[in-house]
């Protein structure tokens, strides 16, 4: 019986939407915008989130870089080193490579400049760096063709030079095989041994790595380095890493405190989790704005359920009258705004979906779908119909008969 009465109440409910279609239409459509904006959105502050942490990750994995000057920030990307007296020494840079390698995996120095690069009849400008070995390693930044410099030309300071994707793009022509060829870098003619892998970042691909022997020789004259490439062992360990990192150095440099340092230590893990704390409030930021259309939907709910419970009055006290009960006619009109709040859900669903992978797909803007956000926008519109649809339900089923009856 109870199946029965359930099955009428949703034909009823069914009928009495069709009825009206148009209205029923735009009292759904708050439900759908709304389901629709808070998928949406939640999936672009996700897709923010994702693309940071990778932006990051590329840098390098479990990545400490040790700096010359004064504190800037948490950044792990300051290129600009020309204009920072380098403080960093040779023997700063074998206390790390002594360092167990349970703690440090590798570690590559590194100094930079801005230089004039020239290839036959064409130039350009971009940053020379000077470094080692081990940077490609440490900076998970590897040659897509030829080859790194060698443990030779480091020994020997020979002028070998790794082009990044974007100096080939400017100094060669479409095809043309670099490796061999004479490039000048502020005058000084370097051999091309390969080419980077396109990283997409102008600061990276404009970029031309060589020896660190050939570096002081040609580029800065000085032994110094402006900073130095850490790779921790473990991530668990990068702080307390860092903080013997720290007081070693002060020792060699024989300063008393961190206030008085002359470099400091930029965490990849601080930044991250900096980051990663601003993009999670970005998005539920977000997702509450978008959630508040679902609450209007909700409102629009409930003032046509009432426009409703007064246009079929005179209906009501019929079906009253021929024996339906209060609970009855609550779960008549309950069930209708049932579904149209679950109905606006579902096609909500379908929009949030589509509007997220196109932003992904033809709109440049990185998106990654949560489930989660799915389920909690598709149930929450299911709330709103209960929660909104269930005044008019009850307003309806307290209606007195003969009232109802004389209703005009």
């Amino acid at each position: 019986m109870t199946t029965f009465k359930f099955t009428e109440s949703v034909k009823m409910s069914v009928r009495s939407i069709a009825s009206n279609k148009g209205r029923s239409f735009l009292t759904a459509l708050g439900v759908m915008i709304g389901v629709a904006a808070v998928i949406t959105l939640v999936a672009l502050g996700n897709g923010t989130q994702k693309s940071v942490e990778q932006s990051l990750e590329s840098l390098g994995s479990n990545l400490l870089i040790l700096y010359s000057g004064e504190t800037k920030g948490t950044s792990l990307v300051r290129r600009n080193t020309s204009n920072i007296k380098p403080s960093l020494t040779e023997e700063d840079l074998e206390f790390l490579n002594s360092l167990s390698p349970a703690l440090i995996t590798v570690s590559a120095p590194e100094s930079s400049d801005s230089g004039q690069i020239k290839f036959g009849n064409k130039n350009t400008v971009g940053t020379v760096i000077g470094t080692n070995l081990n940077y490609p390693e440490v900076r998970n930044f590897y040659p897509i063709y030829g080859s790194f410099f060698s443990e030779n030309d480091l020994a020997a300071r020979k002028p070998a030079a790794v082009i990044g994707a974007r100096i080939y793009k400017d100094l060669f022509e479409d095809g043309m095989d670099p490796v061999g060829q004479k490039i000048r870098i502020n005058g000084v003619g370097f051999t091309v041994t390969g080419i980077m892998e396109e990283k997409g970042s102008s600061s990276s691909d404009t970029s031309i790595f060589i020896p660190m022997s050939t570096f002081q020789k040609y580029i800065s004259g000085s032994d110094m380095y402006a900073l130095i490439n850490i790779q921790a062992s473990d991530p668990d360990t990068m702080r307390e890493l860092q903080t013997h990192i720290e007081n070693e150095i002060l020792r060699l440099h024989k300063l008393p405190n961190m206030d008085a340092a002359d470099f400091y230590i930029a965490n990849q893990l601080d930044l991250l989790n900096t980051l990663q704390g601003v993009t999670s409030t970005f998005t539920l930021l977000l997702g509450s704005i978008a959630a508040i259309s679902l609450l209007v939907g909700g409102i629009g709910i409930m003032n046509i359920m009432l426009v409703a419970v007064t246009e079929r009055t005179r209906e009501i006290g019929i079906r009253m009258a021929l024996g339906a009960k209060s609970s009855d006619i609550l779960s008549q009109f309950l069930t209708e705004a049932i579904i149209l709040s679950v109905g606006g859900g579902l096609i909500g669903i379908f929009l949030g979906i589509t509007t997220a992978i196109g932003a992904n797909r033809f709109g440049g803007m990185a998106s990654s779908i949560s489930i989660n956000s799915v389920f909690l926008a598709f149930g929450f519109s299911v709330v709103t119909g209960l929660f909104f649809g269930g005044y008019p339900a009850y307003q309806a089923s307290k209606l007195d008969p003969i009232e109802a009856l004389r209703y005009e």
